[in-house]
């Protein structure tokens, strides 16, 4: 399937990782201004765009070894500089970091890509990309819409791979406790019920050298339950209107919405006056 059926898939009501995560997870005020409401974000975080251009880079470098090749180390490098400067001239600005230049996190990202190109094994091969999915999940009238960016095979034993940028190493229980692995693995299952993959996390840590770390993790069917039963909370969330802010959520240094977030409770106080 094509970028366009998933945007189509997007146009209409579902559920998607990034948005469950956010409204159970991160923020549920952050989730109701970006999908109820709809304000515009004034600029992009760092962090954001960042994690974007890196994960183009991986996209780059796992289709050139679906034909059994890799990109140059330079290749890589040229690549990162190049989508992130596109980044920095197109859209919302981005968030100014103090304490970084743009060309600093440009050097860093590149660096991180070829770290990751130098750690594949040859041994493993790239067996899908991009591979769009909407499937019924619970009792949900929304589909549950995403796509499924890699999946590799060694030995015959096949993993789904997301790509992350992260500060510091993982905690070993962090890809255990991922709502991600648990919503992909739970589409995938659906589309190939043949098939029952791991998931792996492929985390490139932000160290003066750079290190990158494989956090391998798998759901079964109790996980899966649960899942269902969180879709149907967040669509009692949505239904009663119950939307608050995560004061010492870590993403409330780089969220976009900090002024509205700011005046949500007199706002509150002002539709309490009214209905009272």
């Amino acid at each position: 399937m094509n970028a366009q059926t998933l945007m189509s898939y997007r146009d209409r009501p579902h559920w998607s990782y990034s948005s469950l995560n956010q409204l159970l997870n991160l923020c549920s005020l952050q989730w109701f201004f970006e999908k109820i409401e709809r304000i515009p974000k004034p600029f992009t975080p760092v962090a954001i765009a960042f994690g974007g251009v890196y994960h183009r880079v991986m996209e780059f470098i796992a289709l050139t070894r679906m034909e059994q090749k890799l990109p140059t180390e330079n290749d890589t490098r040229d690549l990162f500089h190049e989508l992130w400067k596109r980044e920095g001239e197109d859209g919302p600005p981005l968030e100014k970091d103090e304490e970084v230049t743009p060309e600093e996190f440009a050097s860093q990202g590149a660096e991180l890509a070829v770290a990751y190109l130098k750690q594949i094994e040859p041994e493993e091969r790239v067996v899908t990309m991009n591979e769009v999915f909407a499937v019924p999940v619970g009792d949900s009238e929304r589909p549950l819409v995403g796509e499924i960016d890699c999946v590799v095979e060694r030995a015959g034993d096949r993993s789904i791979v997301d790509w992350k940028t992260s500060a510091k190493r993982w905690p070993k229980s962090q890809a255990d406790r991922s709502l991600q692995p648990t919503i992909y693995l739970y589409a995938y299952r659906q589309l190939h019920p043949e098939k029952a993959p791991q998931f792996r996390f492929d985390v490139a840590v932000k160290n003066k050298t750079p290190v990158i770390e494989r956090n391998m993790t798998t759901r079964t069917g109790d996980d899966f339950q649960r899942l269902e039963c969180l879709v149907h909370k967040a669509e009692q969330i949505v239904q009663q209107d119950v939307f608050y802010p995560s004061d010492q959520s870590f993403m409330c240094g780089g969220c976009p919405f900090r002024e509205p977030c700011r005046a949500w409770h007199r706002r509150q106080a002002r539709v309490m006056s009214l209905a009272a």
